[in-house]
This record gives C-alpha cells, sequence and structure tokens, in this order.
C-alpha cells in the first residue's frame, strides 16, 4: 500500500508539470470518443452522470476556488480530481471539499461521499480509487473456505464498538481491531487475501462508506453488511440488501450465518449479482468519460462551460441534463 501511494504521489506531482493547455484541447474529442458509444452504453452513462451530478438548474459558485490550483494536500484526492479537472479551462470555478463527508452542502460542491437522503448537492467524483476501488482475483470457490465471518479494521467509530460489544470473541465470527491505539478488541492483521479464505466478509462504515466494501464484493465471499447511510462513486445507494449483499445488524448476526451455511445457493446468487454489479466500474475508459461529464455538467449549470463553442450542445447536454 505505501509503495502504491508513493507511485501514485509521484505519477501524480509528474502530471502537474505538464500545461493545462494541452489537455484542455483535447476536450472537444474526448466529447466526440463519448458520442461513439453504441445507444444502450450511451443510456447507462446518462444514467449513471444523472446519478452522481443531480444539478438542473444554473447556480454560481460560491467559494471562487479555480481549478487550476494545484492543491498539496489530500493528495490521493487531489490527483483523482485533476485527472479530471484538467480538461477544462484553468480560470473556471468550483466549490470542493476532499473530506470524509456524511453531510449535505448548501450549495453544489465535489466531494467523494455524501448521505443516501437529501443529496443533491453533492456531486460525487471517483476519489482516493487507489484505496477504495480495488478489485481482486478470488481463485478460492465459496464452498472451500471457512465456515465463518470475518472483519479486520480499526474501531474508533461509534457504531463499530457497539458492533463489536455484540459479537467480539464469538464462535461465529473473527472480527478484530487493527487500529494503533490500544484496545479491548484488538486482534492480528489478516490481509485482503487471508480474509477471503472466510465465506463471509462484515463490511462495516467508517467515517462514511465501509472502504473494504469494493474489493469485498468482488471476491467469492458473501458480503455482510447493515444497512448503509453514504455512498461513492460506487452507487451504494444502489445496492439492493438481500441482492448485493446480506443485510445484518447488531443482533441477528449468527442467524444469517446460520441461514446461508444451510442455503450456500442463495449466497453464491447473491455473490453473483455483486460481482455482476461490479462489471460497470471496471472499463477504465467508460469510468474517465463519466467523470468528464460529470464535470463538464458542474460546469454547465455554474454557467462556464459553453457547450455550444465546442461544437456539441444538443449531443452533450443530452448526457448530462
Amino acid at each position: 500500500m505505501l509503495q502504491s501511494r508513493l507511485f501514485m504521489n509521484l505519477k501524480g506531482i509528474g502530471i502537474s508539470f505538464v500545461p493545462r493547455y494541452f489537455f484542455q484541447i483535447n476536450l472537444s474529442k474526448i466529447f466526440n470518443e463519448i458520442l461513439k458509444y453504441n445507444t444502450k452504453e450511451l443510456e447507462e452513462i446518462q444514467v449513471r452522470v444523472r446519478y452522481y451530478n443531480k444539478i438542473n438548474q444554473f447556480f454560481t459558485p460560491t467559494e471562487k476556488e479555480k481549478i487550476g490550483k494545484f492543491p498539496f494536500k489530500k493528495t490521493s484526492y487531489a490527483f483523482d480530481a485533476y485527472e479530471i479537472s484538467k480538461y477544462f479551462k484553468d480560470k473556471f470555478l468550483w466549490n470542493k471539499d476532499f473530506n470524509d463527508v456524511k453531510w449535505t452542502f448548501k450549495d453544489p460542491t465535489i466531494c467523494k461521499s455524501r448521505p443516501l437522503e437529501n443529496n443533491k448537492n453533492n456531486i460525487l467524483l471517483k476519489l482516493d480509487k487507489n484505496r477504495h476501488f480495488c478489485f481482486l482475483k478470488d481463485d478460492l470457490i465459496f464452498e472451500n473456505k471457512k465456515d465463518i465471518a470475518v472483519f479486520r479494521g480499526a474501531v474508533y467509530q461509534t457504531h463499530r464498538k457497539e458492533f463489536f460489544h455484540s459479537y467480539f470473541n464469538k464462535t461465529f465470527c473473527n472480527i478484530g481491531d487493527t487500529s494503533k491505539e490500544a484496545s479491548q478488541y484488538r486482534k492480528n492483521f489478516l490481509s485482503k487475501k487471508e480474509q477471503m479464505g472466510y465465506k463471509f466478509i462484515i463490511s462495516l462504515e467508517g467515517n462514511d462508506v465501509a472502504s473494504n466494501l469494493k474489493w469485498a464484493m468482488s471476491s467469492n465471499s458473501l458480503v455482510l453488511a447493515p444497512k448503509m447511510t453514504c455512498e461513492t462513486w460506487f452507487m451504494e445507494g444502489a445496492l439492493k440488501p438481500n441482492y448485493h449483499f446480506a443485510l445484518i445488524d447488531n443482533e441477528n448476526l449468527a442467524q444469517v450465518i446460520d441461514h446461508f451455511r444451510t442455503y450456500p445457493k442463495e449466497a453464491q446468487e447473491i455473490i453473483h449479482n455483486a460481482h455482476k454489479y461490479i462489471k460497470q466500474f471496471l472499463d477504465k475508459k467508460k469510468e474517465f468519460h463519466i467523470g468528464i461529464l460529470v464535470l463538464a455538467k458542474y460546469f454547465y449549470y455554474s454557467k462556464q462551460l459553453d457547450l455550444n463553442e465546442l461544437g456539441y450542445e444538443r449531443e452533450i447536454l443530452e448526457l448530462i441534463k
């Protein structure tokens, strides 16, 4: 993880020295590439752009921060945002918040996460993707895995402490706190590969979303998760309980595990649905194009991007309105 983050930082800093003009002159070309998708793909892109950016009225950015300003803090967020924003004019303004967001903004703001309810002004970009968008190949089939549930992570938040209070040291699960602080719930670190040796992987929200949800859903294990309250680019709000993951709480974990031990085919159906859901995020080029359209919509409705000037007003507007 440390090496990958270092590589990301070096790559991001290197790109920041390339004049943005050389990226901006390609925006029309990118729009043209987008319009080459077939009708079904364009419909799917349109749905996702509208999901991430729900703005449909003109507004004025309040922070007055130019997107051409390159920040050197929250680097993983900044570099991911820069990969998209560098294609738009330096003078464009935006409101952004590169924190773990669980609240609703008063004005349209670019961010990584948002609450599931009343989130119109929280406009999602694919940020901190090096950590969150990690999909893994699992060579171990469900039947051959350990017959209990697993979780490893830092236990700072109240909801995680309450969960651990209910289930720590129970025989049907192996859960442990891996934070650096002294903890009654401390257990040894387990790698992602080691956790994939269990039939059931527990996914608990942290400061916003659960950081292990994506890779856990890409495994051949069944994801167990409480009702979700936040979402990111992964569209956690579109996930269906007991269809994409098994719904648990602070009282029913033993019963849920026992049920899927008894009916393993039901577990495998949910795992299959999770894998199918993940496929929409695997096309890197399409992910980039959707990000471009999300920001294009932001700058269009903030009256900064003139689509007519680029010659794509009708076609691109149809995708982002």
